[in-house]
């Protein structure tokens, strides 16, 4: 069973080595040690590590050999991971290190988002609980559920609206990768998400427009156009930081500690212009612009 800790060493496990190839297993024990190898900030309870563990391993399985070996292969792989992960799992365990906790402190019961500390006002919470209320059919409805419409909710408003992966609502809510992604089609299908078309590695999801601030889909369009020739990843980046910000002023220097000092001056150039993204609503006299997405960008107008 999945995060359980068997006998170190293969004890009780007289079945391993007796119907399941030992490719299949090498495989596996491969891919668990690389994955152990790279966790990443690593939850102080060693049951939840070993859930993460799973997940990376079957992310990995799915992520190298997706369309390269049949069907039944690739099924054949994701049993002998279940067979086998009791089994190695102590054998990774050394490698585990509960996270260094400040004093007084209590481990988060769920993974957050690793985002910056953008406007809270970025998500209209209002109109996505009442969305989230109207999916009777798609939440499941038992009480201790983990995918419930209120956790739901503070896990979209976390990400202000910016892209974020299968793996992030995996992990936040402790799904199997299969049901995360049953989940987030049922989520696109009834609006509730966007997608970016990508593939394999590249696919995120973000919350749809209609429940932002800002017009995200044009946003993207218009500073990936803008930015397209000084570097295509520019553009993702400010539409993000311009999402989440949720149409609310900033100064300049904000940006400077987040973008690249050799671009910076063209970005703003380029954005301020005006039929671009940006206005200038003051300037400081130490220098320094406070800036503003243009009002035609933004869903939800208020007075300014």
């Amino acid at each position: 069973m999945e995060g359980c800790l068997g006998p170190a060493g293969g004890g009780g496990y007289q079945w391993l080595g007796a119907g399941e190839e030992g490719l299949d297993r090498a495989v596996v024990a491969g891919l668990m040690l690389d994955a152990a190898l790279k966790a990443p900030a690593r939850p102080p309870d060693l049951r939840a590590w070993s859930r993460l563990l799973k997940i990376r391993v079957q992310e990995a399985l799915l992520t190298h050999l997706a369309g390269r070996i049949t069907l039944d292969r690739f099924r054949a792989l994701i049993s002998t991971l279940n067979h086998c992960f009791p089994f190695y799992l102590p054998l990774v365990t050394p490698m585990w290190q509960p996270a260094a906790e400040p004093s007084g402190s209590r481990p988060a019961p769920e993974r957050e988002i690793a985002m910056p500390p953008f406007s809270s006002r970025a998500v209209r919470r209002d109109l996505l609980a009442a969305a989230l209320g109207r999916l009777q059919g798609v939440l499941p409805r038992r009480p201790h559920s983990k995918l419930q419409a209120g956790k739901l909710a503070d896990f979209l408003a976390r990400t202000c609206g910016c892209w974020f992966r299968l793996r992030d609502l995996q992990e936040h809510f402790s799904l199997e990768r299969k049901t995360a992604w049953e989940y987030v089609q049922k989520f696109l299908h009834c609006g509730l998400l966007g997608h970016n078309h990508g593939r394999a590695a590249a696919v995120r999801y973000c919350l749809a427009d209609e429940f932002l601030r800002v017009r995200g889909e044009a946003v993207r369009e218009h500073a990936a156009a803008v930015l397209a020739d000084l570097d295509p990843r520019l553009g993702p980046r400010i539409a993000d930081l311009l999402i989440a910000g949720g149409g609310e002023p900033f100064w300049e220097e904000e940006w400077r500690r987040r973008l690249s000092p050799g671009h910076f001056q063209e970005i703003l150039q380029r954005l301020s212009a005006p039929a671009s993204l940006l206005e200038v609503v003051s300037a400081a006299p130490a220098g320094g612009r406070l800036l503003r997405l243009q009002s035609r960008w933004l869903l939800f107008r208020e007075s300014r």
